[in-house]
């Protein structure tokens, strides 16, 4: 157990701070990337503001789970700094009186894809209770379950609610996925959207929704496959802690029936 020197409580706040702006500096070369990318014309400017986004969300997390961990959990922290080589074995054991393979990490440089999940699920529960919702998803993943014929749609908008006609009898919205039968065509077929593969949603008629950028798939953003460039994209309130954004265009939503 680490102690609560104020020596030590000093040491674990540098290291903080380090873990952070380790974060921040890394993420930031994607963003140069994608930034160079769009001055070549490689990239258009949709692009490189997602690569933006993405940077926002990324160090959001690391803050979130840092902050979560000082309190009862340092040594995961300086567990963390040594993989990230901001401090040595040496001094692990030092202050913690064990090895760092003997503590378990908390993560704070994990770029997992199931991050925002939980937010996911709160947000979804949130604009159901308001009425239907359009769910925007990236089709092409694995582990969505969706008609053959809409496999390979990048931005395939779904339409969820608790009293639509026909029922969605077994909507769920639980911590892996929404899911349930939807009706296309006159056949009914039991969807699942794993929030791997959401990252947008907003309250059919509504003007604003909500995007979780990191999300997005590149292509649609990029407008590069055969999707219209963020054509499905409502205009958003961005989830992970970034700021707003207005669409300063028309919002044209492909809604399958």
């Amino acid at each position: 157990m680490i102690e609560r020197d104020p020596k030590t409580l000093a040491r674990l706040q540098t290291v903080v701070t380090a873990l952070i702006e380790h974060r921040v500096s890394t993420s930031l070369v994607d963003v140069e990337r994608a930034l160079a990318r769009w001055r070549s014309g490689a990239h258009s400017a949709l692009a490189a503001h997602g690569a933006v986004l993405r940077h926002a969300a990324r160090c959001e997390r690391t803050v979130e789970r840092v902050t979560a961990a000082a309190g009862d959990r340092p040594e995961g922290i300086l567990r963390d700094a040594v993989d990230a080589g901001l401090m040595t074995a040496e001094e692990f054991v030092e202050l913690v009186g064990k090895p760092h393979g003997e503590v378990e990490t908390i993560g704070a440089l994990r770029d997992d894809d199931d991050a925002s999940a939980p937010d996911k699920r709160r947000t979804l529960e949130q604009l159901l209770s308001r009425g239907p919702v359009l769910v925007h998803v990236d089709a092409r993943r694995s582990e969505v379950a969706v008609p053959p014929r809409f496999r390979a749609d990048a931005s395939l908008v779904l339409r969820f609610g608790y009293s639509l006609q026909p029922a969605i009898r077994d909507l769920s919205v639980d911590d892996d996925a929404i899911s349930g039968t939807l009706t296309f065509g006159g056949s009914p077929f039991h969807v699942v959207l794993p929030w791997t593969a959401v990252y947008a949603a907003m309250v059919e008629g509504e003007q604003r929704g909500t995007v979780w950028p990191e999300d997005v798939p590149e292509d649609v953003l990029t407008g590069s496959g055969d999707q219209p460039a963020a054509a499905a994209i409502p205009p958003v309130e961005a989830a992970a802690a970034v700021e707003p954004q207005r669409a300063k265009r028309t919002t044209h939503l492909k809604l399958v029936e």
